[in-house]
């Protein structure tokens, strides 16, 4: 038993060391730039997975991952909205969220991926990611 704890603690720090940078990893952000399509909007991401976002981003691992963000307000509201979508976040790569107004539900904000681009320094320290889909 003695020589199992031994092991553990030696072992600590190299599970410590280990972070999100040590596999394939994707991001996703929140994109908060003006655009002057009225029917493009920011959006913030607040949470990911329930987990709280700081900045507005996060380094995630590859998966399908369940992404709330704060979209602006509808009109006749002074209060925006926080909804959830989900994304399957290939590795290597970045996700920005954005809202987009939907026309067939009144031009109210929904989220919507609004690109996906390749991280190139991901790429090239685990060759073999994946192309946005």
């Amino acid at each position: 038993m003695k020589r199992l704890s031994a092991t553990l603690l030696l072992l600590a720090p190299a599970w410590a060391a280990a972070g999100p940078f040590d596999q394939p990893w994707a991001e996703i952000r929140g994109d908060g730039a003006s655009t002057p399509d009225p029917k493009q909007g920011t959006a913030i991401v607040t949470r990911i997975d329930g987990e709280s976002v700081a900045r507005g981003r996060a380094v995630v691992a590859p998966g399908t991952r369940v992404v709330t963000v704060a979209l602006p307000p509808n009109k006749g509201t002074s209060v925006g909205a926080q909804v959830s979508l989900e994304v399957q976040a290939n590795a290597c790569m970045r996700y920005v969220v954005g809202a987009r107004a939907d026309e067939l539900a009144g031009g109210q904000w929904k989220p919507v991926v609004r690109r996906a681009e390749s991280i190139g320094e991901c790429l090239t320290r685990f060759k073999g990611g994946e192309a946005p889909r």
